[in-house]
């Protein structure tokens, strides 16, 4: 379950999102950069997305999660692409994180 989402390429452009979602290309293609490199780096700064900033909470050349208060972001990394999701207080992280995990294996049985 996802409050909204979109689906970027590894540089950050857009290929498809919510009406409701806008994570810049900039701050896609920051955390993508982070996450083939060294994904705790991001605790210094935050990860932010759609121009807010979120705390680190965890991350891997796979995933990265930040939260904020209740709310939540993850990226998930694929083959030729990353999944962006943003959860409101409404829906448990988990679940959140369980479904964009789902999303990304079926994209990566798929070779995308």
């Amino acid at each position: 379950m996802v409050s909204a989402a979109g689906i970027y390429d590894h540089a950050g452009n857009p290929w498809a999102y919510s009406a409701s979602f806008a994570a810049q290309i900039a701050e896609v293609a920051s955390v993508s950069g982070h996450m083939a490199a060294d994904p705790t780096a991001l605790a210094g700064t935050g990860v932010v997305c759609a121009g807010v900033k979120y705390m680190y909470v965890s991350g891997s050349a796979e995933e990265v999660y930040g939260k904020k208060s209740n709310d939540g972001v993850v990226f998930v990394k694929c083959n030729t692409c990353i999944i962006v999701a943003y959860h409101n207080d409404k829906i448990q992280p988990g679940a959140c994180r369980t479904t964009v995990g789902k999303l990304a294996d079926f994209l990566k049985e798929q070779n995308i």
